[in-house]
């Protein structure tokens, strides 16, 4: 096993910044938006199901290759945007019920894996503990689920259990481009928080047919009514629980960001949060909000009071629209008497009845077992495969299983939070990661483009702190210390 000082030392394979190779990486970005928009434009959005997994396959290798930053955003990009492009595809060739358009986020957010083959001697080092016991739970459950499941079961659980923590390597790997990496990500949620935002109270008001097809075809009670003013709005993603836990993440992450547009971004992210009606959402974003508070300075508290303020401000201005503030409130009321609420009740039950299922299965049932053993109708109120991290870890991982992720899980924490932070970036990641843990036991969070965003901040927190030691560490420069003698 390495010892620690040989991860700070591990040479890094070259990679160019975001300036290099810019005509190229932009020609190549050009073609991944014109070529879906074309199709889009000339009613041949069917062509999507094959053209765009394989050209985002195409384009992910290629900044992969020529821009690690950029590769970064355009991963980002994907998760915002994918579903958008197969509703489309479904409304304009006819529904089916699994689309490989989805596949596009997986297999380019899987590239990264070139980074963990050639650098699996690294994963000897202390410092990545939290990812090898990541992949070895993943592992177990994986070896139990190849047992019980077909195939296709357990690898398109695999994709998502594995994706994000790969990718979370990738980010750690490559910590010394955290700069850039913090700005292209940065730059990602502000024009995405902006651009979902828009859209996401666009489609309250005035449900696009290709979203109200879509709403008919997966029949979920949690999204509400396929109609205006009355659809849990779930914007470019493929649900609302799953937008309103990116968007409370971006809304976190734009108060540290510096310009004015991001205030316009966060104003129009926090209105379609109100509209998704996802009250872990909203705890998490409370929860993001009080641990910034505790972490800031003083003047930065009272930016943060304002901003609080402006929010509750824009919270009764929204809610004087009748539709808006009926639903607002009638979520709201759920908070204080959460006997009457169905959601509630399913939950509590739920989570009994499957700890008295996994008495029986103690070593877990592997993965792919929540969507072919506990999969619910659209149409069910009780608690579903993927409505609570505890329960996903327990049927997937088993005891074992849960116990070795959650030891890197554990590991991940205290690395993050040992010293007061005092970079922006990775005070909001904190923030992020905290508010996900408020909502670990309301919604599945490890998984998919959750469990990207956890790996992918706490790795920017990781990269960060690495960096930060690796710089103190260095011996000063001959001349500084010739200059300094000699001013003495």
């Amino acid at each position: 096993m390495s010892n620690p000082a040989q991860l700070h030392d591990a040479p890094f394979v070259p990679a160019a910044p975001v300036q290099a190779h810019k005509g190229q990486t932009l020609g190549a970005l050009l073609v991944v938006i014109v070529v879906p928009a074309l199709c889009i434009v000339g009613n041949q959005a069917g062509l999507l199901r094959i053209v765009f997994p394989a050209l985002s396959f195409v384009i992910g290798l290629f900044l992969f290759w020529r821009s690690k930053p950029l590769y970064v955003g355009y991963v980002c990009w994907l998760w915002f945007l994918t579903p958008f492009l197969r509703r489309m595809a479904d409304f304009q060739s006819g529904w089916e019920a699994t689309s490989a358009v989805l596949l596009a986020p997986y297999l380019v957010t899987g590239i990264s894996a070139i980074t963990l083959i050639t650098s699996l001697k690294y994963l000897g080092d202390r410092r990545s503990l939290s990812f090898v016991c990541a992949f070895l739970g993943i592992f177990y459950g994986t070896t139990i689920g190849l047992v019980r499941f077909p195939l296709v079961s357990v690898l398109q659980a695999l994709l998502n259990w594995a994706v994000p923590v790969i990718f979370g390597f990738f980010v750690y790997r490559y910590r010394e481009l955290y700069p850039e990496f913090r700005k292209v990500i940065e730059k990602s949620f502000l024009y995405g928080v902006l651009l979902t935002g828009v859209y996401g109270v666009y489609q309250f008001f005035n449900l696009p047919d290709w979203d109200r097809l879509w709403m008919l075809n997966v029949q979920m009670n949690s999204f509400g009514t396929a109609e205006a003013l009355k659809v849990r709005v779930f914007s470019t993603m493929n649900a609302p629980a799953i937008f309103a836990a990116v968007t409370a993440c971006g809304v976190l992450l734009l108060f540290n960001t510096k310009g004015r547009l991001r205030l316009l971004s966060a104003a129009c992210g926090f209105l379609a949060l109100i509209l998704t009606m996802s009250r872990a959402s909203w705890l998490s974003l409370v929860a993001g909000f009080i641990y910034l508070a505790f972490q800031m300075e003083m003047r930065q508290r009272l930016k943060l009071a304002m901003v609080a303020a402006a929010c509750i401000v824009l919270l009764v201005v929204s809610t004087q629209i009748p539709a808006v503030g009926d639903l607002v409130t009638q979520r709201i009321q759920t908070f204080s008497d959460p006997s009457n609420d169905v959601s509630y009740d399913a939950r509590i039950e739920g989570h009994e009845q499957a700890f008295e299922v996994i008495k029986q299965e103690p070593f877990g049932e592997g993965l792919g077992s929540t969507d072919t053993e506990h999969g619910t109708e659209g149409d069910d109120d009780a608690i579903g495969p993927h409505d609570s991290t505890l329960l996903e870890f327990l049927y997937s991982l088993g005891w074992i299983g849960s116990l070795i992720y959650a030891t890197g899980l554990g590991t991940l924490g205290v690395q993050l939070m040992r010293k007061r932070e005092t970079d922006s970036f990775v005070l909001s990641s904190k923030a992020i990661i905290i508010g996900f843990v408020a909502q670990c036991l309301l919604n599945s969070v490890m998984l998919g483009v959750l469990g990207f965003m956890i790996w992918t901040f706490a790795s920017m927190g990781l990269a960060q702190m690495d960096c930060v030691e690796k710089t103190l560490n260095e011996p000063e420069q001959p001349g500084i210390e010739a200059a300094a003698s000699m001013a003495a």
